[in-house]
């Protein structure tokens, strides 16, 4: 009996030793079971691990509903840098959804699916960010409606421009200078995204996000002196109001008026076919008679201004003047030059204050007058007639100075003038001054008369649009000014076309 019983108690340890074996195995088995989870990195530093990456980016999804409503977006998206990799690991270490957020949120932005516009420029690359590419396409029709007239573009873009038959004009092209790429992205919102085609044409517009300047009309202001006061020139202020339509548009007083220099973040091109009669205005003909003594003056031959029909070709970039072409000219009326006979052999180095020759061949094209333009004075006007058409004396005088040796496209030679003549007429301190000229056919103390050739038209010093290899006469014109004393040094200017009203 007692065998038995040790027999019984032999069993029942070696089966409790068994199980104890066996759930101490099972034990130690389960710790060694790896489990897949997740590890978030942010910028290559390690921020937390989860169990599920899609939990994770809906519970974000949800915690940033201010930014969905913001942008108007259905999701939010992980911040750049945000790395989630799947790993296999023994460790029970997991971070919840809250731990990681929180540990986002204190380093960096979430971002927005959109778009990203590059605009490649020539010294530079602006980044513009928008919810999608219409926003953008669309604040891009909305400048181009800025320099050019609505109508005239809805007629251009649905191809129903009506031919020119005798006269008129049409768009032949409107383009980009610029190259504009577009790319799909994940953008921070710590950038400025655009989320309406408005707000992104007034920054294409002004170049800023910022407030534009405004100004009240006075009794008697006009679009010219409003313009003026502020420093800017009547085309960038109808450009700044493109409800105004020319600068013979009524202002009210108490009316608000937008006088904010424009600064265009892209350049519109905009190139026109035109067909006009033209009055050319006709000279005066000085003839001198060695039998008269001096003194002697009389009329031989009236004038008469000439009608011309001429068809041009015309290149704006946001709205200023930038090239032009004349393809065609047909006269319908001729000039009859006035005839003026007077007495004396010699030229006289002294001008004659009662006639100012025009100093460019006709039919011309004035492309900015005197007065306010990007902000400062132009005191002068620029004249358009061609690339290496002729440029004459204004009046007897002896060329004061002569500045040469500037090609095209060095914008800074002679101190932005490139190639310049000084003419000082010697008679009440009126001097004359040609600028950006081609060729040069005068000399320092050469004494020259009234409508004498002394240059040809050019584009050198500084001019707008730049020449380059792919348009090489860019920029051409005839900067011409007048001053009472010598200019820039203690001279004084004043406009041009007074000598010829």
């Amino acid at each position: 009996m007692p065998n038995s019983h040790f027999r019984i108690s032999y069993t029942i340890v070696i089966i409790l030793v068994g199980a104890i074996s066996f759930y101490l195995g099972f034990i130690h088995y389960d710790k060694q079971v790896p489990k897949s989870v997740y590890q978030v990195y942010l910028d290559g530093e390690v921020i937390g691990v989860v169990n599920n990456q899609e939990d994770l980016e809906s519970y974000i999804n949800l915690k940033e509903d201010a930014i969905k409503k913001k942008y108007g977006v259905k999701k939010v998206f992980m911040p750049n840098g945000v790395e989630i990799k799947r790993i296999t690991t023994y460790s029970k270490n997991i971070n919840t959804n809250e731990e990681v957020y929180q540990s986002i949120v204190k380093k960096k932005q979430f971002t927005i699916k959109g778009t990203v516009i590059t605009i490649k420029k020539k010294d530079k690359k602006i980044y513009i960010y928008t919810l999608n590419k219409e926003i953008f396409d669309k604040a891009v029709e909305e400048l181009i409606k800025s320099f050019v007239d609505d109508e005239e573009y809805e007629d251009y873009m649905n191809s129903t421009q009506k031919e020119i038959v005798e006269t008129g004009s049409i768009i032949r092209n409107i383009d980009i200078e610029e190259e504009i790429s577009y790319k799909s992205a994940y953008i921070s919102i710590d950038e400025n995204i655009f989320t309406n085609s408005s707000q992104l044409a007034k920054y294409l517009l002004y170049g800023t996000t910022e407030k534009q300047s405004t100004y009240i009309v006075q009794e008697g202001d006009t679009v010219e002196t409003v313009a003026n006061a502020n420093k800017l020139n009547v085309q960038e202020f109808l450009l700044a109001n493109s409800t105004f339509k020319s600068a013979n548009t009524l202002l009210y007083t108490g009316q608000e008026v937008n006088v904010g220099l424009i600064n265009p973040i892209i350049s519109i091109i905009v190139e026109t076919n035109s067909v006009r009669d033209e009055d050319v205005a006709f000279g005066v003909t000085v003839q001198y008679d060695e039998n008269q003594p001096k003194g002697v003056e009389y009329t031989t031959q009236e004038g008469e201004n000439g009608l011309y029909r001429v068809s041009r070709e015309y290149q704006y970039i946001n709205g200023q003047l930038s090239d032009m072409a004349k393809i065609g000219s047909v006269e319908i009326k001729p000039i009859v030059n006035k005839v003026i006979v007077r007495g004396d052999k010699e030229i006289p180095h002294i001008a004659d204050l009662s006639y100012w020759a025009w100093p460019t061949e006709t039919p011309y094209t004035i492309t900015t007058y005197y007065g306010y333009r990007w902000g400062s004075m132009h005191a002068a006007i620029d004249i358009y007639y061609g690339y290496g058409s002729n440029i004459y004396a204004a009046n007897n005088g002896t060329v004061e100075m002569v500045k040469a040796g500037c090609t095209p496209g060095n914008l800074s030679c002679n101190g932005r003038q490139g190639n310049v003549i000084y003419i000082n007429h010697n008679i009440g301190g009126y001097y004359t001054v040609y600028m950006h000229l081609s060729s040069i056919y005068v000399k320092e103390g050469q004494v020259v008369s009234r409508g004498q050739v002394i240059a040809k038209m050019g584009n050198t010093g500084e001019v707008y649009p730049v020449p380059s290899s792919y348009s090489p006469y860019s920029g051409t014109h005839l900067h011409f000014a007048t001053w009472h004393g010598f200019p820039n040094r203690g001279g004084s200017p004043f406009n041009p076309l007074t000598l010829y009203g």
